[in-house]
C-alpha cells in the first residue's frame, strides 16, 4: 500500500504489530475488568453493601483508571518525546503488566477486608498510569514509520485493535464462566488477568526487536528534541488538545460507560444470563472487525474528519435506539443493539488514530496525541465512575436507570459531533522530522 517500497512496508508492519500489542492488552483488560466490575466484584469486594451501592462502588473501581491515564500520558509523553518511542513503550507495557497481575491476585474482601479494596484500586490506578502512556507512543511510532504512505489511517488502526482485544477477552470470559460455573466467582475470573500479564512478556519481546522511528531518529540526530515537550505542547496546543479530546470521547463513553460494564449489569438484572450478555458483546466484537476496516477506508479515501462525522452520526442513532432494543429482551434484538452501539466506536479507530498523530509535529507527537486521547478518556471516566453511579443510586438501582443513562449517552455524542465539525483535516499533511 502507498508509495513506500516493500522493505519499508515490512518495517511499518513490524512497528504496527509491536505498537498494537499494547492496544491489544488495553482492550483485553478493558473487557475483563468491565465484565468483572459488572458481575463479580460486587460479590467479591463489596458484598456488605446493598445491591445498588455495591454495583456503583464496583463501577467506580473500574473507572479509576481514567484518572491516572492523563498523568501517564504526560509522564510517558515527556520521556517518549525526549528519549524515543520504542523504549518508552517498553516501560508503559511493563507498568500495565504489573497492574494486571496485581488485580488478578488481590485477595477478596472476606480475606483482607478494606485492605483488599485499597489494593484493587492501587493496581487499577497503576494499570491506568501505564495505559496512559500507550496511545501517544503507539500512534507516533506507527505514523512515523508510515509517514510517506497514503494509507496512514490503515496502519494506525492496528495501533489500537479494539475488537480483537475485546473478542479475545469476551471469549475467554464466556468459556471460563461456562466451564467453572460457581468456581468462576471464587477464582475463575482471575485467570484472564494473570494470562493478560503473561501476554505482556510477549509484547515486551516484540517491542525490543523494533527499531526507533525514523522521524524521531532524525530529530535526535539534529539535537532538535524539546527539553520539556509535554509541558510545551500543553502551552502551545492546548486548544487543539481539548478539541480532539471532545471529538473522540464518545467512542470511549459508548463502550466503557454504556456497553460494559453498565449494559451487562443491566441485562443480568433483567434475568438475562451472564453468559448470553457476554455472548452478545462477542458478536458485536466480530462485527467490529468489519466496521474497523470500513473506517480506515473512509479515513484514507474521504479524509479523517468526514470519516469521523460518519461514525459520530452512527453513534447518535445507536445511543437513541440501544435501550429500546435491549429492553425487548429478545435475544436477536439485544445482539442488534450491541452491534449498533459498538460499530461506530471501532469504525472511528483508524481515522482518529491518524488524525491525532498527524495533528502534532514530531517533537511533540507522543505528548500531544497522548494527552488529547487521554483527556478524552478522562471525560469518559467521569461519566463511568461518577455520573453513572450517581444515576444508578439516585434511581434506586441499575434496572430503573436506563432512560437517564441513555440521555447521558446522547449528550456525549452531541458534544463529540460539534467538536468533530471543527477539527482540522490532516489527510494530506506531510510529516517530517
Amino acid at each position: 500500500m502507498g508509495k513506500t517500497n516493500l522493505a519499508t512496508e515490512r518495517e511499518v508492519l513490524k512497528a504496527a504489530t509491536a505498537a498494537g500489542f499494547g492496544g491489544l492488552i488495553e482492550y483485553f483488560d478493558f473487557f475483563i475488568a468491565s465484565f468483572a466490575a459488572a458481575t463479580v466484584w460486587p460479590q467479591v469486594y463489596f458484598s456488605g453493601a446493598s445491591a445498588a451501592i455495591a454495583a456503583s462502588l464496583s463501577f467506580v473501581t473500574f473507572g479509576v483508571v481514567y484518572f491516572t491515564r492523563p498523568v501517564g500520558a504526560y509522564i510517558f509523553g515527556h520521556v517518549g518525546d525526549r528519549l524515543g518511542r520504542r523504549n518508552t513503550l517498553v516501560y508503559t507495557l511493563l507498568t500495565m503488566g504489573i497492574g494486571l497481575f496485581g488485580i488478578g491476585v488481590t485477595p477478596p474482601y472476606a480475606t483482607m477486608g478494606d485492605a483488599s479494596i485499597v489494593l484493587l484500586i492501587i493496581f487499577r490506578l497503576l494499570f491506568g498510569l501505564g495505559l496512559g502512556g500507550e496511545f501517544g507512543g503507539a500512534v507516533a511510532l506507527v505514523t512515523e514509520f508510515a509517514s510517506k504512505s497514503k494509507w496512514r489511517s490503515f496502519w494506525n488502526l492496528w495501533a489500537t485493535p479494539i475488537p480483537i482485544g475485546l473478542l479475545l477477552a469476551s471469549l475467554s470470559f464466556s468459556a471460563l464462566a461456562a466451564w467453572l460455573k460457581a468456581d468462576f466467582i471464587t477464582y475463575g475470573w482471575r485467570i484472564p488477568f494473570i494470562v493478560g500479564a503473561g501476554l505482556v512478556i510477549v509484547g515486551l519481546l516484540l517491542r525490543y526487536k523494533v527499531q526507533e522511528s525514523p522521524l524521531f531518529k532524525g530529530l535526535a540526530e539534529k539535537k532538535a528534541t524539546e527539553r520539556a515537550p509535554a509541558s510545551q505542547v500543553l502551552k502551545i496546543y492546548w486548544k487543539r488538545i481539548m478539541l480532539l479530546a471532545l471529538a473522540w470521547t464518545f467512542m470511549s463513553t459508548m463502550v466503557s460507560s454504556v456497553q460494559v460494564p453498565y449494559s451487562v449489569n443491566y441485562l443480568v438484572g433483567q434475568s438475562i444470563s451472564r453468559e448470553f450478555a457476554t455472548l452478545a458483546i462477542t458478536y458485536a466484537n466480530i462485527f467490529g472487525i468489519f466496521a474497523m476496516l470500513l473506517g480506515f477506508y473512509l479515513g484514507d479515501k474521504l479524509g479523517r474528519q468526514r470519516a469521523m462525522i460518519f461514525s459520530v452520526l452512527w453513534a447518535l442513532v445507536a445511543a437513541i435506539v440501544f435501550f429500546p432494543l435491549i429492553n425487548t429482551l429478545n435475544p436477536a434484538l439485544i445482539v442488534l443493539g450491541e452491534l449498533l452501539l459498538f460499530g461506530p466506536t471501532v469504525c472511528n479507530v483508524g481515522p482518529v488514530n491518524a488524525l491525532f498523530a498527524e495533528s502534532f509535529p514530531t517533537k511533540y507527537r507522543y505528548s500531544g496525541s497522548g494527552l488529547a486521547y487521554q483527556m478524552g478518556t478522562l471525560i469518559s471516566g467521569i461519566v463511568a465512575a461518577i455520573i453513572i453511579p450517581i444515576v444508578v443510586i439516585g434511581t434506586g438501582g441499575v434496572k430503573n436507570s436506563s432512560p437517564y443513562v441513555a440521555i447521558v449517552a446522547v449528550a456525549v455524542v452531541l458534544i463529540s459531533l460539534i467538536a468533530t465539525l471543527f477539527v482540522k483535516e490532516t489527510k494530506d499533511v506531510q510529516l517530517t522530522d
